[in-house]
């Protein structure tokens, strides 16, 4: 494996870290094939964690079948569920190392559209249409809490001005616990904190 610079956005080190050469031009052939064959970010996270593993165990001199190495990889990224069994570290495989070389699918966007420069046109316009969709039903749950402050305000039933009504939908990260408007999410795809620090 080769040194990383610490500067570069995280899959462009791991990418060198480990010799994955050309695994990018996959990523973006896979992901810009037709609908129907094409896979997704989160597949494709799947795809370059298990390199990523495979590359750090036949470092080590293991190897091991292609259903091993990706039962193993889906462990070390759960990071819930114990390696119990595989003894790698004794083998001189680093698991928290590897662990932390793993990406997320967030990353696998913002390396396919940013640095790569790739669009899929059809998930763009799923994107527009879901953004308008969910502008569409905040607005009907404004005019809904309108009418029914405007109704508690001519009974007498609440006091003072009648307020203005705003809905808006927030996602909170999971990794980072901060709040983005949803329609923002969606067109980050995913959390503009967590694009920021990668």
């Amino acid at each position: 494996m080769r040194n990383a610079t610490s500067t570069r956005p995280k899959i462009i080190r791991v990418i060198d870290k480990y010799d994955l050469d050309g695994i990018g031009d996959e990523m973006v052939a896979e992901w810009t094939k037709p609908e129907s064959t094409r896979r997704s970010c989160r597949e494709l996270a799947e795809f370059f964690n298990i390199r990523v593993l495979d590359a750090a165990l036949r470092e080590a001199g293991i190897i091991w079948d292609r259903s091993l190495v990706e039962e193993c990889a889906a462990i070390i990224k759960d990071r819930d569920k114990s390696l119990t069994g595989f003894d790698l570290d004794s083998r001189g495989v680093d698991i928290d190392e590897v662990g932390e070389d793993m990406v997320s699918y967030q990353s696998i966007y913002t390396y396919l559209t940013e640095y790569r420069d790739t669009e899929y046109e059809r998930e763009i316009n799923d994107i527009h249409s879901r953004v308008k969709s969910l502008r569409q039903i905040e607005t009907k749950a404004e005019t809904i809490a309108t009418g029914i402050i405007s109704q508690s305000v001519s009974h007498n039933q609440v006091h003072g001005a009648e307020p203005q009504i705003e809905v808006t939908t927030e996602c909170i990260c999971e990794t980072c616990g901060s709040n983005t408007e949803m329609s923002v999410y969606l067109q980050n795809g995913g959390c503009p904190a967590c694009s920021q620090s990668r």
